[in-house]
C-alpha cells in the first residue's frame, strides 16, 4: 500500500500524516482542524524551531508561509506560538 505524504508548509518537507501538526485558518485565527473547510500541515521539526524564539529570516519564513496559507496578514506566529504552549 503506497503511503500518502503530505508538505509541511514552512520546510516544504514530505512526511507521512501521522508525524505532521494540522491546522486551519478560520476567522483570522489558527486552530487545529476539525474535519471542516481547508487544513495545512507543519513538521516537528518546525514546531521545534518556532518554541526556541525564532526571529529575523526564520520568522519572516513562518510568517510568509502561514499568510500564504490563511490568505491574510495577521499575527499568525504569535497565534501558532500561543496554541503550541497550550497544546502540550
Amino acid at each position: 500500500m503506497k503511503k500518502i505524504l503530505r508538505t509541511c508548509i514552512i520546510c516544504k518537507a514530505k512526511f507521512e500524516q501521522k508525524e505532521l501538526l494540522r491546522l486551519k485558518c478560520e476567522d483570522k485565527k489558527l486552530s487545529l482542524y476539525d474535519n471542516k473547510g481547508r487544513s495545512f500541515y507543519i513538521c516537528s521539526e518546525c514546531k521545534v524551531n518556532l518554541q526556541l524564539d525564532i526571529n529575523g529570516k526564520d520568522y519572516k519564513k513562518f510568517e510568509k508561509s502561514l499568510c500564504k496559507e490563511c490568505k491574510n496578514k495577521d499575527k499568525y506566529v504569535t497565534q501558532l506560538k500561543e496554541m503550541l504552549r497550550d497544546v502540550r
